[in-house]
């Protein structure tokens, strides 16, 4: 029935500590005695919805309402500054049951504030009192709206965060097949080319046909020649992709990320030395991947040419770079100093706009 202790349980812990004021209040203000009767019931109430599980949706409707009547109670009749007690609730409803505006929890908040905010305006018989019922609910509001906006915005990055992890584990997986694939392709046939080849040479030096023999084992010599060369060749092409490759890589992962993405190609990569095949490679991998975990944008368009040196443009309908600090980029202005590049944020929302050179953009 009831969640397991939790660390962030102890912020509602420590809110317990106004229910001094009400127990105060029996004692030197005069509170009647049988208001710690109401208080007892407040403060189980409210232990209740903090350690209750979400599926006693009755049991939480019950407590939530008794919570909210005690608090309405003793703010009308017997202090106003009992309105401070809605932080409770409050809390509640951003922290522990992450309401929306909508939910019946909400709804039943505010309009208990509200009716205590239009009770204490009409009993209010001096300027302080009303000023009381008026200033106390507009901060309870601004603080709840403030902390609702945390809250959302931690919603919002554990939810890319959980889409970033889906994508890179898709991305290695991916990969995993990629390199199963290609090892399958260049030992399987190999292998059995091998033993085949092993099984002939055994035939013949069984039947002392040695000349036979020496043909099968001068093949299978060339074969395992070519095997090293290909695993070497597999073993490269695991270190670096092509420009190409890589293009393919990207669309994939915007597919995955519900990003509209353009490719212009006019560049021949194939002609590329591997180093500068390898930077824009990297140059292009950083900046979509700031694309699909950070910018929230809907349409992408990659732009390649070559003229004196190879220029990359990429383009993005997100949310752009908030704040300019000159240190943007950094990781690709690093890579850029081994091939004397440079990179330029041309706008920096509305579009976001970033321009990539490459001046030694030499053949290989």
């Amino acid at each position: 029935m009831f969640r397991p202790f939790q660390k962030n349980y102890i912020l509602y812990y420590l809110a317990l500590i106004f229910l001094a004021y009400p127990i105060g209040g029996v004692i030197w203000f005069g509170y009647p005695l049988w208001t710690l009767a109401l208080t007892s019931l407040f403060t189980i109430s409210y232990l209740a919805l903090i350690h209750i599980n979400n599926q006693f949706h009755k049991t939480i409707f019950c407590l939530w309402f008794n919570s909210l009547a005690y608090v309405v109670y003793m703010s009308c009749f017997y202090d106003g500054a009992f309105m401070w007690f809605f932080f409770f609730h409050s809390n509640l409803l951003i922290w522990r049951f992450r309401d929306k505006i909508k939910s019946y929890r909400a709804i039943s908040f505010l309009l208990a504030l509200g009716s205590v905010v239009i009770y204490g305006q009409i009993l209010s018989t001096d300027i302080i009192s009303r000023l009381m019922v008026t200033v106390v609910p507009i901060f309870i509001l601004f603080m709840s709206y403030s902390q609702y906006s945390i809250r959302k915005e931690d919603d919002m990055k554990s939810e890319i965060y959980k889409q970033n992890e889906t994508i890179n584990l898709l991305a290695a997986e991916n990969e995993r097949n990629r390199i199963g694939r290609d090892l399958h392709d260049t030992l399987g046939h190999t292998f059995a080319m091998m033993t085949l080849k092993t099984e002939l040479a055994l035939k013949q030096l069984d039947k002392e046909n040695l000349v036979a023999v020496q043909k099968e084992l001068e093949e299978l010599n060339q074969i395992s020649r070519k095997s090293m060369k290909d695993v070497r060749q597999l073993i490269n092409n695991l270190k670096y992709r092509t420009v190409g490759e890589e293009l393919d890589n990207i669309r994939d992962m915007f597919s995955l990320s519900d990003i509209e993405l353009q490719v212009q190609n006019t560049v021949n990569t194939d002609h590329l030395s591997p180093v500068i095949q390898s930077s824009i490679n990297m140059i292009l991998r950083e900046l979509t991947t700031n694309i699909i975990k950070h910018a929230k944008a809907k349409h992408c368009q990659i732009c390649l040419q070559m003229a004196e040196a190879i220029t990359i443009e990429v383009t993005d309908d997100g949310q752009g770079f908030s704040n300019m600090t000159g240190d943007e980029l950094h990781s690709i202005k690093e890579r850029l100093q081994l091939v004397k590049g440079k990179v330029e944020i041309l706008s920096s929302a509305n579009p976001t706009k970033i321009r990539v050179s490459l001046e030694e953009g030499e053949l290989s």
